[in-house]
């Protein structure tokens, strides 16, 4: 594997002229260097692969669809029956047409889960299918979930057969940053397909790690089926013999070392369903307890909104979400993007949860501190770009554990970093190249953060973190930090995920 090239000292020392009254971040300079020598690698990941069609494209505003309104399936709004077989018939509909459809909700409020029978639910296996309300403000539309369905969220987005089949292995090493590799053979492959790099081991996790001291109580990375969870998802552009070059970039660096077996497997998936102009409101308002994390599982998922899984090239936009305990989960998502939420109501346990997959982009939405955890990744999660978003005083921004990699935290306000998510046997919470970018930390206390103790349960075991222009309205000191750049200021571009995306698409900036 080729070694990082040393930058030009002369370019780091112009990279401290101000642009537009803010500090040029120096690790910004050697971004932009690194992209016109791919013999280097630049200490950022690239991280403006991530969103809608890797946000290439805009989102919808318009559909080619057929719309299927769901007051003409039996819906009432506005009054006291229950709406759930009607919307049901309504998404079946739209499901039985070849180019799908959309789910339409006229103004009013709409009642579902007349009981607490968790086996009930909405469910969605087809592309195409799109959820579409009349705004989530005043006079716009309102689904109620009356009764508490533990741990069961109540719209799912997933493919019918989530299996995945072995495709070929890679044979040789590839470097972070990079879109090729090289496989085996290329009879299962075909430009377009999408697929999934995978590896777990524990020789390839302690290499990962490299110095870092293993605590023996992380027991999912140790014995002959441990190791960090590898399940890149990759969209083929290129075939050329053996050779295969990747539409997004590796961020993680392919190594045969120990003759580690890094494979491509298929991924399955629906695509273009969304979240549109819908107020989601649960009933977790009227439980006659506060918020206790872990307290039951009541608390943590009593009333649970929208899931999606194996989906790819979709959206959740322009919607509000009041008095839930859990609000979207999405694991194994590609190119997702959640944009423009508000957030809200009593204090429940988890907001925006990008479990596995790579490229979900959380952009434009508020979090006003009405969840334990914030948003944020986990298990394997790669490539999550949370981006201009606004969160409460002492609200935790989340890394749940499982060793997700490359997550970028980009022009926040509010959030902190302790107590962070995942059961001690899946630390550390966040593997390397967590990226924190004009982060404004807000919290009622001082703290001390050291990022690689094997002591607490409760810490925040994360491998090198890099800051730039992070900010504080306390006295935060922090111990085994990667790069703390510009501390105090804030830096350009302010926004990374914006500048990057720019730069790649030859946009100015």
């Amino acid at each position: 594997m080729r070694r990082r090239k040393s930058i030009n000292s002369l370019f780091l020392l112009l990279s401290c002229f101000s642009a537009y009254g803010q500090q040029v971040a120096p690790l910004w300079t050697e971004f932009k260097l690194a992209q016109d020598d791919q013999r280097v690698v630049a200490t950022l990941p690239d991280f403006s692969y991530a969103g809608y069609h890797f946000s290439e494209i805009d989102l919808p505003t318009t559909y080619k669809q057929k719309v299927f309104d769901v007051t003409d399936y039996g819906a009432i709004p506005n009054d006291d029956t229950f709406d759930d077989e009607a919307i049901q018939r309504t998404i079946d509909a739209a499901q039985s047409d070849d180019d799908g459809g959309v789910v339409f909700f006229p103004p009013g409020k709409y009642l579902i889960a007349p009981d607490e029978n968790k086996d009930k639910f909405f469910l969605i296996t087809k592309s195409n299918i799109i959820l579409k309300g009349s705004g989530s403000g005043e006079n716009g539309t309102e689904i109620f979930q009356e009764n508490m369905r533990v741990g069961s969220r109540q719209f799912r987005f997933q493919p019918p057969n989530l299996e995945s089949k072995k495709l070929t292995k890679i044979t040789e090493d590839s470097q972070r940053g990079s879109f090729w590799v090289r496989v085996e053979n290329t009879s299962t492959l075909k430009e377009g397909q999408d697929v999934v790099l995978m590896h777990k081991s524990e020789a390839f996790t302690r290499q990962y790690f490299g110095t870092k001291a293993l605590s023996s109580a992380w027991t999912r990375l140790f014995g002959p089926n441990g190791g960090m969870q590898i399940k890149e998802i990759h969209t083929i552009e290129r075939i050329e013999n053996n050779s295969v070059k990747f539409k997004n970039p590796l961020h993680i660096a392919i190594s045969m070392v120990e003759d580690y077996d890094f494979e491509l497997f298929s991924f399955t998936s629906i695509e273009e369903c969304g979240v549109d102009d819908i107020l989601f409101t649960g009933n977790w308002a009227t439980y006659p307890e506060e918020f206790y994390h872990h307290k039951d599982a009541i608390h943590d998922q009593g009333w649970v909104a929208i899931n999606f899984e194996n989906v790819k090239n979709s959206w959740i936009r322009n919607c509000a979400f009041k008095d839930w305990n859990e609000v979207i989960n999405i694991r194994n998502g590609y190119q997702i993007t959640v944009k423009d939420l508000n957030i809200y109501g009593k204090k429940g346990h988890t907001s925006i949860h990008a479990r596995s997959g790579y490229g979900v982009l959380i952009k434009n939405c508020d979090f006003n501190g009405a969840h334990h955890h914030g948003p944020g990744t986990g298990y394997g999660g790669v490539a999550t770009v949370v981006t201009q978003c606004r969160m409460g005083e002492d609200q935790i921004i989340d890394s749940h554990s499982g060793q997700p990699y490359a997550t970028l935290f980009d022009d926040i306000h509010g959030g902190v970093f302790y107590n962070l998510g995942g059961p001690l046997p899946g630390l550390p919470h966040h593997g390397k190249h967590l990226v924190f970018w004009n982060f404004m930390y807000l919290s009622e206390k001082d703290f001390h953060y050291d990022f690689w103790s094997l002591e607490r349960r409760r810490n925040y075991t994360i491998a090198d973190p890099i800051f730039v222009g992070f900010r504080a309205n306390r006295e935060i000191t922090f111990e085994n930090v990667g790069i703390d750049q510009l501390r105090g200021e804030e830096v350009f571009p302010k926004s990374l995920f914006e500048a990057q995306l720019d730069l790649r698409l030859n946009k100015p900036f």
